[in-house]
């Protein structure tokens, strides 16, 4: 392990004095760190930009072991970062975003209790997406598997529509796929907490792509998460009826659906070519 218990106990004393704590800034829209939060806490990462620039950010699990600390970064409502596990191996998910010239803030948070407490991570911002590889790959131990910037030949905008509204309290879930045949595969790039009655008009996503595209909903006391169909399901797993965004000049056509429509995970077909 390269989590040390003695040094792992001494900063967890330290750090559940707050849930959430700052970093500190540098300029150039970069920052890096390596370093632990108590599990389940959130971390405030300021950083300047000299001018408006495009942010890569990065973020994975900097202790020794294996499948044991989950975090994603948020920068303007959008999960810019995050990683996973496959395997022996830890991945991370690399993003970017637009970032206005001047103070900036992003939230790193730790998304699961773990049993080798404190969450130890490390995160790197630049506006170069190599020197947050090179960061991450010197940080995150032997078990790191590199970064990947899922679809990564473009990034188009998807505009979310529901033509209803929520029927209780809940969350929705903005997912992109890796393409393997299964239900729910890929990472989250952006939730909402919506409201009885609520409805999302016109939310836009940045999607690496090209990825296919689907959106979930988990009502407030239920378990079971719920895909919200786009325009082009039949339900035949296909992937003739997913949602799909490409790189190509056409418009990207805005993801339609209905809470009325639902569809829970457990009728979900496998996907087929």
């Amino acid at each position: 392990m390269k989590k040390v218990l003695v040094l792992s106990i001494l900063l967890l004393v330290v750090g559940v004095l707050a849930a959430t704590v700052s970093a500190s800034p540098t300029a150039d829209c970069e920052a890096f760190q390596t370093s632990s939060i108590p599990a389940l806490s959130s971390l405030e990462i300021p950083f300047t930009c000299q001018q408006e620039a495009t942010v890569y950010f990065g973020v994975c699990d900097s202790g020794g072991v294996p499948n044991d600390d989950e975090f994603n970064i948020i920068f303007s409502s959008n999960i810019v970062a995050s990683n996973w596990y496959s395997g022996d191996q830890e991945y991370a998910y690399m993003g970017s975003s637009q970032a206005a010239a001047g103070d900036n803030s992003a939230i790193l948070n730790s998304l699961n209790s773990t049993p080798f407490p404190p969450a130890t991570y490390s995160y790197a911002f630049s506006t170069d997406p190599s020197a947050v590889s090179a960061y991450l790959q010197g940080a995150c131990g032997a078990d790191f598997g590199g970064t990947a910037n899922i679809g990564g030949q473009c990034v188009r905008n998807v505009p979310l529509f529901t033509t209803d509204t929520a029927p209780t309290n809940g969350k929705v879930s903005f997912n992109v796929q890796f393409g393997e045949m299964s239900r729910r595969e890929g990472r989250t790039l952006k939730t909402w907490d919506i409201k009885a009655g609520e409805r999302i008009n016109n939310s836009t996503v940045p999607v690496p792509a090209p990825q296919y595209v689907r959106v979930w909903w988990q009502p407030e006391g239920d378990s079971e998460w719920y895909l919200l169909t786009s325009q082009y399901w039949q339900g035949d797993g296909t992937t003739a009826s997913e949602y799909g965004v490409d790189c190509s000049l056409d418009g990207v056509p805005s993801y339609h659906t209905s809470f009325a429509n639902a569809v829970p995970e457990a009728e979900v077909p496998l996907l087929t070519q």
